[in-house]
């Protein structure tokens, strides 16, 4: 692996990425407001998630812990709300960042089994880009396998990985670049032991 430093300190592949750092925005995206977001916590360092706050994913998504979960709100243009679970008790085994709404940067969580990334209220991972179909991207992971796929659900604009276009399952990487509609973002897998 051929590692090299961006000047803003991350390291990555220069060999899958080139002198493009997968972690710093892209130039279109630098001009999206700054979103600050601060967490109350308990003495224990433990998250108070009666004190969290909503926190703003996008123009018409908030998130808020609850319990062992995470509320998201689904605000409509009316201003009334839908709420859905996420994560119930299914164990954290990835990660999707994603500099392209917000330029500090946008965490998602991926769950052992199936995570679906779309426009639609209802899916796991709901991203806000007109480009992107209601549900665009299965991402799968079984603890039996070990593996991560992806599989796009036959999105109308389809799915890239690593820049090469794909309709078929295909097996994912730390470090892939995954592109939906006109959002981008970098995989990231978690050991499990």
């Amino acid at each position: 692996m051929a590692t090299k430093k961006c000047k803003n300190g991350h390291q990555y592949d220069s060999a899958i990425y080139g002198d493009n750092c997968p972690f710093c925005p892209s130039e279109h995206t630098r001009n999206v407001n700054d979103v600050n977001v601060q967490m109350r916590t308990k003495v224990s360092g433990d998250v108070d998630v009666r004190d969290a706050p909503t926190i703003p994913v996008s123009n018409n998504v908030n998130v808020q812990p609850q319990g062992g979960a995470t509320v998201i709100r689904h605000i409509s243009p009316s201003g009334s709300t839908e709420l859905s679970m996420s994560s119930g008790n299914r164990r954290l085994v990835g990660l999707l960042v994603s500099y392209t709404t917000n330029p500090l940067g946008e965490v998602y969580k991926i769950y052992e089994g199936r995570n679906i990334i779309g426009r639609s209220a209802d899916v796991d991972i709901p991203v806000n880009d007109h480009n992107v179909s209601g549900q665009h991207l299965l991402i799968l992971f079984r603890e039996a396998e070990n593996v991560f796929w992806a599989n796009d659900q036959n999105s109308s604009n389809g799915t890239y990985i690593n820049g090469q276009f794909t309709s078929d399952r295909m097996r994912l990487e730390t470090n892939d670049i995954i592109v939906v509609g006109s959002t981008e973002f970098v995989f990231l897998a978690i050991p499990i032991k």
